[in-house]
């Protein structure tokens, strides 16, 4: 069975991509519509409870993965499989064992009272995943897979 990051690049409306979401039966389309400045018009799928959310193109194709930990924006915590094999109760040095070296590394940062923990990404040919940890160093607060051209700053394929 294929993991969620080969779903990106690809159509919901492929059978064996609605096949695998449907894993997901909370999936249900954000109310109202967004904009962004890579994609003229994305879209959102979102399960809070199964602590899931997919960015869409206007056609349909997945540009990001977002799974989400316990709290995060009102989510309960994702159950499937993080990359490498992690758990939200990873910190920086599991990732990077898991992972390999980071692409970027992002000291733990404050705006305003709004407190971000250490973050991390890791570049593969098609897409990146960033793993956001919590300010408090607790563990992983959000994970997020997308293609390598919705990442700001990167258009193409490590060397």
């Amino acid at each position: 069975m294929p993991t969620l990051l080969d779903l990106l690049g690809r159509n919901i409306a492929e059978p064996d991509v609605a096949a695998r979401l449907a894993a997901f039966p909370g999936l249900r389309p954000e109310e109202a519509g967004a904009t962004d400045d890579r994609a003229k018009d994305v879209r959102y799928l979102r399960s809070p409870a199964e602590g899931l959310q997919l960015k869409l193109s206007e056609e349909g194709e997945i540009l990001a993965i977002f799974m989400m930990s316990d709290g995060k924006e009102g989510f309960s915590e994702f159950r499937g499989e993080l990359p490498g094999r992690l758990h939200f109760a990873a910190e920086p040095s599991d990732a990077i064992r898991a992972l390999g070296p980071p692409a970027l590394r992002q000291p733990p940062r404050a705006y305003g009272a709004y407190r971000l923990g250490e973050l991390l990404r890791f570049d593969g040919p098609e897409h990146s995943v960033h793993i956001q940890f919590r300010a408090d160093d607790d563990g992983i607060d959000l994970v997020t897979a997308m293609l390598a051209r919705q990442v700001p700053g990167r258009s193409r394929a490590p060397k």
